[in-house]
């Protein structure tokens, strides 16, 4: 039995349409199929009824697959579960170069972890960031809300004109860096954020560490000029002054001056120490 388990809210609704699709498509083989809307299931107790005959079709962008893997962890399914991308980002789908329904079981155990102000932790599909990625993720929260569209770049645009750059000490594998007046602070599991900007554009998926990003120093007029150049993932060359790139297994910062946090675009606030690990 296959389930297209869709988010109602991706996309404007667009999920519930992909999904009849895909439920008709597939009865029409003679493969037994129901599509069900995620917000009238407990995901744990779904997934712990299934098995190794069952498949799980996410339906949905990227905060669909971070709250499906933090709603089962740390539960192995022993069904199998896809991932069907309808979302406004999709950047876990960009790093696998797939549009229609790909396999990701193998997934499920394999994700890098960050935990906030040693009390909550999460799972994250794409990556965790603090600064402008952070605020833009908080306003396209508040569009969501109010059904407005507005692309990432543009929100961006609007977030440089009134962010205060910050300073962020952080440690990498046990070394420690500091860095001043910092526009984005950004560790990838994948190349994407924001949709389909390549932050960090040597990073390969299922390896065995994380990639970051610092953009620090830059004037506001220079930042404007570079940021463009990350849809193609060219920024490490034009800013080499003022981005740092690096990557490591654990990552930790403390005293975080920037307090607002997103993890796969869900945003978490007042936080003032960050933990993360590959």
């Amino acid at each position: 039995m296959y389930y297209f388990l869709y988010n109602e809210k991706s996309n404007h609704g667009k999920s519930i349409k992909k999904a009849m699709k895909y439920v008709k498509k597939f009865n029409k083989k003679g493969i037994s199929s129901e599509k069900i809307n995620l917000f009238t299931i407990n995901e744990r107790d779904f997934i712990s009824r299934l098995n190794a005959d069952d498949a799980v079709v996410l339906i949905g962008g990227d905060g669909t697959y971070h709250q499906f893997f933090n709603h089962i962890y740390p539960l192995k399914p022993k069904c199998r579960v896809f991932a069907l991308s309808c979302g406004r980002g999709n950047d876990f789908a960009r790093d696998y170069k797939k549009k229609k329904m790909f396999e990701i079981t193998h997934l499920i155990n394999d994700l890098p972890t960050i935990n906030i102000n040693d009390k909550e932790s999460y799972l994250f599909v794409n990556g965790v960031g603090m600064g402008v990625d952070s605020m833009v993720c908080h306003y396209q929260i508040e569009n969501a809300i109010n059904n407005k569209k507005e692309s990432y770049f543009k929100i961006a645009l609007k977030v440089f004109k009134k962010f205060k750059p910050y300073s962020l000490d952080i440690n990498v594998d046990g070394v420690d860096y500091h860095f001043d007046h910092v526009w984005f602070f950004v560790c990838n599991n994948g190349k994407y954020f924001g949709g389909g900007m390549k932050i960090t554009p040597k990073a390969i998926r299922e390896d065995d560490h994380l990639n970051i990003c610092v953009v620090n120093k830059a004037k506001l007029w220079k930042l404007i000029l570079i940021f463009p150049s990350i849809f193609l993932g060219i920024h490490t060359f034009f800013g080499r002054k003022y981005i740092t790139m690096l990557k490591g297994k654990s990552i930790s910062v403390n005293n975080i001056e920037c307090d607002i946090l997103q993890r796969d675009g869900e945003v978490s606030y007042s936080v003032n120490k960050i933990t993360i690990e590959r």
